[in-house]
C-alpha cells in the first residue's frame, strides 16, 4: 500500500509520405463530437500503443471516441483540427476531424527517426519542430510531401565534453503570435561522457517568419534546457510567453533554472522568473497559470518525489500543495491543464488505476473526484480543444 497525499487547500516509423488511415466505426459517427467543454487526452500503455480519447472534466466523463495512435505521442488542437504528434519510432503527424468523429483524415511522415514535437500551421504549410534534426521542417498542408524547411545548423550545440559536434538542436515547442512562430532549441550535449543529455551551452527561443521561412531573431534564454509547452498569456498588463526551464534534470538534477516570460511587445524576458526551482525544491516540468496571483506546477525533486504546486506568480512565492507522491512507488504525473472554465486536470500514471484528478480553482482548488477518472489507458498529455488565441 503506498501513501499518495493529496491536499485540497488553496494554496514518440514510417518512411512512406502517406500513411494508412483506419476507417472510423459507425459508433464513432453516432457520437460526431464532444461537449463543448471536453478536453483531449493522449493516452499511451508505453508499450505497443495509445489511444485518444476525450474526457468532460464537469461530469468525470470519457466519450466512447477512441482513436488508435503511438504509443509516444502529445496532441494539439489547432484551425479546428486535432494533431496527434506520433513521436520517435512512428514519426508522423495525424489529423484528426472532430467533425467527424474524430476520424483521422490525414497522416503522413517526417522522416525516420526524426522525432516530431510539435506543429503549427499557418496558411498552406504545416511547420513542424524535430528533436533529431538540425532544421524546421515545412510540409504542404494538403499532401503532407514536405516542401522546405528552415536552417538551424548554426545554432547547432557547441561545447561538448567530447569534443564530437552534435548534430541536433533538439527543437521542442513552439507557439504562433500573428506571422511569428516561435520555436524552443535546448541544445543538449549528446555526447556527454555522463550518457545523459546535460545542456552545456545556452538554450534558445527562435523567431521564425512564417511567410519568409526564415529566421528572424534568435533570443537566449536566461536558463536553460526549456522543457514545457509554451503559454502565452496576459500578464502585467502585457502578453507574455511562458515556459519552464529546467536545467539539468532528472539524474543530473540541480537547482538552477524555472519558470520565464517573454514579453512580446518588447522582446525581452521578464527580469524576474515567475517560479524558480529553489522556491518549488526541483524541477518544474509543467505549469499552467491562471493569473497574476495563482499558478500551477508540476515538480519533481531530485529524490524523484512529486508534487502539484500552487504558486504566485506576481511574487514568484509557493502557496501550497495539492497533490504529492512519494519517489518509492511506480506513479507519475504527467499532462496538465487548467481549463478555460478554471477546472485543473492532473494525469496520474498509476498502472493499477491511471486516471485524471479534477481540481476546481475556482472554489479554493478542491478536489472534486478523490479517485481519478478513468480514461483507460494512461493519461500522458492532455490539451484544450480550442484554438489558441
Amino acid at each position: 500500500m503506498y501513501a499518495l497525499r493529496i491536499f485540497p487547500i488553496l494554496f514518440f516509423s514510417f518512411q512512406c509520405s502517406q500513411l494508412e488511415i483506419e476507417k472510423p466505426s459507425l459508433f464513432q459517427f453516432l457520437f460526431l463530437s464532444a461537449s463543448p467543454t471536453s478536453v483531449g487526452v493522449v493516452t499511451s500503455d508505453f508499450a505497443s500503443g495509445g489511444r485518444f480519447k476525450t474526457f468532460e472534466p464537469n461530469s468525470f466523463t470519457t466519450f466512447p471516441t477512441s482513436v488508435p495512435i503511438h504509443s509516444d505521442a502529445v496532441g494539439r488542437y489547432s484551425n479546428d483540427r486535432v494533431f496527434i504528434i506520433n513521436r520517435l519510432n512512428r514519426d508522423s503527424i495525424q489529423v484528426l476531424n472532430p467533425q467527424l468523429g474524430f476520424f483521422t483524415e490525414q497522416e503522413f511522415s517526417v522522416g525516420q527517426g526524426k522525432n516530431p514535437q510539435d506543429i503549427a500551421v499557418w496558411n498552406d504549410k504545416y511547420f513542424i519542430s524535430l528533436y533529431n534534426a538540425d532544421e524546421l521542417a515545412i510540409y504542404s498542408r494538403s499532401s503532407g510531401v514536405k516542401v522546405g524547411g528552415v536552417s538551424f545548423t548554426s545554432l547547432r550545440e557547441t561545447f561538448s565534453t567530447s569534443g564530437i559536434p552534435d548534430a541536433s538542436v533538439e527543437a521542442s515547442y513552439m507557439i504562433q503570435d500573428g506571422s511569428s512562430l516561435f520555436v524552443l532549441l535546448q541544445r543538449l550535449d549528446r555526447n556527454d561522457v555522463s550518457g545523459y543529455l546535460p545542456p552545456n551551452s545556452d538554450s534558445f527561443l527562435v523567431e521564425v517568419d512564417m511567410d519568409l521561412n526564415q529566421i528572424k531573431a534568435i533570443y537566449t534564454l536566461p536558463y536553460r534546457n526549456p522543457s514545457s509547452k509554451i503559454q502565452k498569456i496576459f500578464l502585467f498588463g502585457e502578453t507574455y510567453l511562458v515556459f519552464s526551464c529546467v536545467g539539468r534534470v532528472g539524474f543530473l538534477s540541480q537547482i538552477d533554472a524555472g519558470i520565464i516570460a517573454f514579453r512580446l511587445s518588447t522582446r525581452q524576458f521578464h527580469p524576474n522568473r515567475l517560479y524558480a526551482e529553489d522556491v518549488a525544491g526541483g524541477d518544474i516540468l509543467s505549469f499552467q497559470i491562471k493569473n497574476e496571483e495563482f499558478g500551477y506546477a508540476s515538480v519533481l525533486d531530485s529524490g524523484f518525489n512529486k508534487t502539484i504546486q500552487v504558486f504566485r506568480p506576481r511574487t514568484g512565492e509557493k502557496l501550497g500543495t495539492l497533490l504529492q507522491i512519494p519517489g518509492n512507488i511506480g506513479i507519475s504525473l504527467s499532462g496538465l491543464l487548467l481549463t478555460n472554465e478554471g477546472k485543473l486536470l492532473v494525469g496520474s500514471t498509476d498502472f493499477s488505476r491511471p486516471g485524471i484528478y479534477v481540481f476546481d480553482t475556482n472554489i479554493g482548488n478542491a478536489l472534486l473526484n478523490p479517485i481519478p477518472s478513468s480514461v483507460e489507458l494512461t493519461p500522458f498529455d492532455i490539451f484544450q480543444l480550442q484554438n489558441l488565441p
